[in-house]
């Protein structure tokens, strides 16, 4: 790997969810892990599985975030977890 790799994907860190789960449980009950990761989901093969009905209402949680700031304080990562969230809504209402 290259130094300019590298720097890219440290440069990146900071909006990168991994997945890990520390962040939940969300008290609005948004699946956080899942949906901080939905523009990585939308753009895989299996894009058609997160555009069903169950994800639409799992995403439109988002829209209940009580911006408590919980996930954000518990990430790992010192991710702006319902930054990213909010991010990632936008973008899968466009793919709807």
């Amino acid at each position: 790997m290259t130094d300019e790799h590298l720097n890219k994907i440290n440069h990146d860190d900071d909006k990168f969810c991994r997945g890990c789960g520390r962040c939940m449980p969300c008290p609005a009950g948004i699946k956080i892990s899942d949906c901080a990761r939905m523009n990585l989901f939308l753009r895989s093969e299996s894009r058609d599985e997160y555009l069903s009905e169950e994800w639409k209402a799992k995403m439109k949680r988002i829209e209940n975030c009580l911006h408590c700031n919980l996930c954000k304080s518990r990430c790992p990562f010192r991710l702006d977890t319902p930054n990213i969230l909010k991010n990632n809504y936008e973008d899968y209402k466009k793919f709807l």
